[in-house]
């Protein structure tokens, strides 16, 4: 097990691990889109650096809400972040409206990412326990 590292990011803040072969973002603070992007390429960015490819963001503890537009667009910027970094990743998000509709997964799902977005840990565990390693 890696130890936790904290990313302070304007808007949201993201404590980060490996366990069990899994990399696991626990997210919290008020919802920006630039503070979301931040967050997003210091997960992957991590993932590659420790050679996982299963990310968990549990996001149950971020607030606030992001426009349609924003969501598109994040949906956009995920899948061409891991594309530039070779990642073939698979991608769980825990998460509750309004701070997580699912409509930014939709948009990397349609563009061929495994992503998918969960009420619940349990869920997005066992979601992630059927990809390999």
């Amino acid at each position: 097990m890696v130890g936790p590292s904290q990313e302070d990011t304007e808007g949201l803040r993201a404590a980060i691990e490996v366990r069990e072969g899994v990399l696991v973002a626990s997210v919290s603070g008020q919802l920006t889109f630039e503070s979301a992007l931040r967050v997003l390429k210091k997960v992957s960015d991590t993932a590659k650096e420790k050679g996982v490819n299963k990310i968990l963001v549990n996001a149950l503890g971020m607030r606030g809400e992001a426009s349609t537009g924003e969501r598109y667009d994040f949906g956009l910027e995920m899948v061409a972040h891991f594309k530039e970094r070779g990642m073939k990743p698979w991608l769980a998000f825990v998460g509750k409206p309004p701070s997580m509709d699912g409509f930014a997964v939709r948009v990397s799902q349609n563009r061929g990412l495994g992503i998918e977005v969960f009420t619940s840990l349990q869920d997005a565990l066992s979601w992630l326990a059927k990809w390999p390693s």
